[in-house]
């Protein structure tokens, strides 16, 4: 094989990663998202309530207590998702640059030849 096609072959092997690092940031973000939406609507204030003072109040507590829990779990989700988007952006970021130099070899190349 001539080096001109291996550099080839590993540039379109290059590419291949990269869109395999690039969907698996995609749906890690996509994932992180949901999370951070939930967080938001159990965040949302509530609005008036037909009910009495007394019930109200009492109504507001334990939705505040049910919300806290609720927050709490989906915070410990959220940490992990938040780590493992952070490294599929580090590695999405790696195949970028791997595949920017395999790029600017191969035109490097081109233009050796035509000289």
């Amino acid at each position: 094989m001539t080096d001109k096609a291996k550099l080839k072959r590993l540039a379109e092997v290059s590419k291949l990663i990269l869109e395999t690092r690039l969907l698996a940031l995609e749906t890690a973000a996509r994932v992180r998202q949901r999370s951070l939406d939930r967080l938001a609507e159990i965040n949302k204030p509530a609005g008036p309530t037909p009910l009495p003072l007394v019930a109200a109040a009492e109504v507001a507590i334990r939705y505040e207590v049910w919300a806290d829990q609720r927050r709490s779990e989906i915070n410990t989700v959220l940490a992990q998702q938040t780590a493992e988007w952070e490294e599929a952006r580090h590695e999405a970021a790696r195949a970028f640059g791997r595949n920017q130099v395999l790029d600017k070899l191969r035109e490097r190349r081109r233009k050796d030849q035509l000289s």
